[in-house]
């Protein structure tokens, strides 16, 4: 992106300059020169494309059909966060669906990457998603990481480039170098109704979240979740109640209605219970932490390799979460190899009306 073309965009709000360290970038906040909201202007001009969303279909059959005319890929969407990873001359970083350095994700990337991939694909953008019970963004996780965080690469892009790596492409790069992939169920056509119907009630056992299905000639994507994940969004989430916006709830309830009748199980009474559970043990959550602590929240551990990254993200948090982000007393703590953080998020409106709900008053309806 040109000189010119940026800082039109940066005075008409549309982008705006940060600074992680020692590097200047920008992020945009609305499209700009045809690239999306979330992309990232490196030094020089080079243009990291923001990660596109991707929509959803509710009936897999019908799905299918209109939205195909080929072949397709079915991989697995994993209950995660999303990040671009790349090597800026000597630095390698994790930049966020809305487009900032993200402390925590870049401190964590020696983990799980070979920085030596850059040697060979200096260019590479490696799409991934970040998913465990210690990542400081997200309530839940999936089943498969029980502990800290996982990494798994799911498309590749080139910088100053747009659209993705072909499939074969990608998985020929993931394998060479050793890169964790997202499961890969295959090739699929509009017609495969029946197969896809299996896979997907193989992932719904697993707990797992769903399936993304990716155009073999790029293009067309869609993604479509398992029943369980709608009932494990609302048993996280149910803490906060009020909090949330009320479709929120209703596009999973709708969800699950939709993939209950088409996968045959109506009257399920498991599947009923699980749902009820789902709404009221996080209200109960919710109740004994009012009762307990005076306030609802959510409490994040999450650990970093090195203490100043550690700080950044506190900084970070401080600026966009304000007042609803509580950091432990003495935080960062070293502790078996990392600096451990942790801190809470209090949902406002949840805390306010159980506050008032325990405290005795009268509520009129």
């Amino acid at each position: 992106m040109d000189t010119a073309t940026l800082a039109d965009a940066i005075d008409a709000g549309r982008a705006e300059r940060l600074r992680f360290e020692e590097l200047e970038y920008a992020r945009l906040t609305e499209t700009v020169a045809g690239y999306p909201r979330g992309s990232v202007v490196l030094p020089g001009g080079v243009v990291i494309p923001g990660y596109p969303s991707i929509g959803r279909v509710h009936s897999l059959s019908a799905g299918l059909r209109e939205q195909f005319d080929g072949p397709f890929w079915a991989e697995e969407k994993i209950d995660g966060f999303n990040v671009r990873i790349l090597r800026h001359e000597d630095l390698l970083l994790a930049f966020s669906r809305g487009g900032f350095v993200c402390p925590f994700s870049t401190d964590r990337l020696p983990d799980f990457i070979d920085p030596a991939l850059f040697e060979a694909e200096p260019d590479l953008v490696l799409c991934a998603e970040i998913a465990g019970p210690e990542n400081p963004y997200l309530e839940g996780s999936p089943p498969f990481v029980t502990e800290d965080i996982a990494l798994y690469v799911f498309d590749l892009m080139r910088q100053g480039r747009g659209g993705f790596l072909g499939q074969q492409a990608k998985m020929q790069l993931i394998a060479s170098h050793g890169l964790p992939p997202a499961r890969v169920f295959g090739r699929f056509g509009p017609r495969d109704v029946d197969r896809l119907r299996d896979l997907i009630l193989q992932l719904d056992a697993e707990g797992a979240e769903g399936l993304v299905l990716k155009g073999e000639s790029g293009g067309t994507r869609a993604k479509y979740v398992t029943g369980c994940s709608n009932v494990t969004d609302i048993r996280v989430c149910s803490e906060q109640l009020l909090d949330l916006p009320p479709e929120y709830f209703i596009n999973r309830l709708t969800r699950l209605a939709v993939f209950v009748t088409e996968h045959g199980r109506q009257g399920d009474r498991e599947l009923e219970r699980s749902l009820g559970h789902a709404f009221l043990s996080g209200l109960d959550r919710a109740v004994e932490r009012s009762r307990a602590r005076g306030r609802v929240d959510h409490r994040y551990r999450c650990r970093f390799r090195e203490r100043r990254n550690a700080l950044h993200f506190m900084d970070h948090m401080a600026a966009t979460g304000g007042h609803r982000v509580r950091m432990a007393p003495g935080m960062p703590v070293q502790q078996d190899g990392y600096w451990i953080l942790e801190f809470e998020r209090v949902f406002d409106r949840m805390t306010g009306t159980l506050a008032t709900a325990l405290s005795g008053a009268v509520q009129y309806d």
